[in-house]
């Protein structure tokens, strides 16, 4: 399953508030749900075990917050309680490895539930991938991944074939997509990687630095093109980004460009940053996640689209508060009427724009209120006090239930509409 990345350190955006995103996809008919993990002390002996591989469990784990597919233990993107934020998308390699072993979800997950840093989250997998590999179930889809670690101070992009691995810090912004992009400019590398690319004649022993996405990596057109439309918008806006302008890169369908996509029209053109899987089963942008982490480290604040970005809505999701207790069975619930909404839009102008127009006046209303609750609770009560958390728990309550009204009058007013131009016409004598 792949998707996008974007980072924009605090030095690149407007209020010097540090910004991660990530757009992940699914197939048509695939769920996705928020869950989150509580941090604790384990034992010495104890394991986890992920989707294949029993891997040792950390002495301590942190609380984490992350999207994951329906039945599986990995997230595709999340945040911890220190701010560290994490995704991954896959990536197709030379290298891949033929045995099973943890995947790039597996890897998100394990990182952020043990690592205060976004530097030490890039050591978590390095390590992990070496002891123990990455791979796919029988029956899946072979493939490596590529992940963006961000913190309040620093962000690295870690790119994987097989157990090899190349790093880059980021100095400003960045963004990633599912094909390898770090070529000569890494800046750390796995030992032996460059003997096997000589000893494979994919690289001249000659003694420059080798090109890892050059050699590990296998050409994608198609994301190479998201990945230039991405770094483009981030290099244009830099010194003047901030959290709109991250929520409309997510949501970009090559507006103003040759390659324009029309979201509710099935199309053989590019694939968009904003997916909409315009027929059955088709894949789409599942979820969209922006992190906003602050070096403070209170205001660690998520925002979580449980569909394509451009017609769906950006629900707060506070660390500090019960997820379970705050979505229960809507987790998954709100995906699937998003899902229905969507179909509902197929080829029809009218009712798409008045969805974006409902669901944006429901966005402005929902980032008056997560600021307004963030600036009143954050001086009063500490991020781990039961008042703290009762308080976010409702509030985020309060947000999904509105998010889940508007679909509703959507939907409603769509079955209305589809009634009435079905009805017999009235003949007079």
């Amino acid at each position: 399953m792949g998707g996008d990345m974007v980072a924009a350190l605090g030095r690149a955006t407007r209020d010097g508030v540090t910004l991660f995103g990530h757009n992940c996809r699914r197939p048509g008919g695939a769920g996705l749900t928020l869950h989150r993990s509580l941090g604790r002390c384990h034992a010495l002996e104890e394991r986890i075990e992920t989707s294949g591989v029993s891997v040792p469990q950390a002495r301590e784990t942190y609380t984490t917050v992350g999207v994951q597919m329906r039945c599986q233990w990995g997230y595709q993107h999340g945040v911890n309680a220190w701010g560290v934020a994490a995704g991954c998308t896959r990536l197709r390699t030379r290298l891949a490895g033929n045995r099973a072993g943890l995947r790039g979800p597996d890897l998100v997950r394990l990182a952020l539930e043990r690592s205060r840093t976004a530097r030490q989250a890039v050591d978590q997998v390095i390590d992990i991938i070496r002891r123990h590999g990455q791979g796919a179930r029988h029956g899946e889809e072979q493939g490596d991944s590529a992940f963006l670690f961000v913190d309040a101070g620093e962000a690295f992009v870690l790119e994987t074939a097989g157990t090899f691995w190349a790093d880059q810090e980021v100095r400003e912004v960045r963004a990633v997509s599912d094909v390898a992009t770090v070529r000569q400019d890494w800046d750390g590398i796995a030992p032996g990687f460059a003997g096997v690319a000589i000893e494979s004649g994919w690289w001249p022993a000659d003694g420059s630095k080798v090109d890892f996405a050059g050699v590990a990596g296998a050409g994608d057109a198609d994301a190479l093109r998201r990945w230039g439309r991405a770094t483009l918008l981030l290099a244009e806006q830099n010194g003047n980004i901030d959290l709109a302008f991250v929520r409309r890169l997510l949501s970009d369908h090559y507006e103003g460009c040759a390659d324009e996509v029309d979201p509710i029209q099935p199309s053989s053109g590019p694939t968009a940053l904003c997916l909409h899987g315009c027929s059955e089963g088709a894949t789409l942008t599942g979820a969209s996640l922006v992190a906003e982490l602050d070096r403070s480290g209170e205001a660690v604040l998520l925002w979580y689209c449980p569909g394509p970005p451009c017609i769906g809505a950006y629900l707060p999701v506070l660390l500090a508060g019960d997820l379970s207790e705050a979505y229960g069975p809507a987790a998954s619930g709100i995906h699937d009427a998003l899902d229905t909404l969507l179909r509902s839009l197929w080829r029809n102008s009218g009712r798409w724009q008045q969805a974006r127009d409902s669901l944006g006046w429901l966005q402005t209303r929902l980032d008056q209120e997560a600021e307004e609750f963030v600036g009143e609770t954050a001086p009063n009560s500490g991020a781990g006090s039961t008042e703290a958390c009762r308080r976010a728990t409702l509030f985020m309550q309060h947000a999904l239930e509105r998010f889940e009204e508007t679909v509703q009058v959507l939907l409603r007013q769509r079955l209305r509409r589809t009634a009435a131009a079905e009805a017999p016409a009235v003949i007079y004598p």
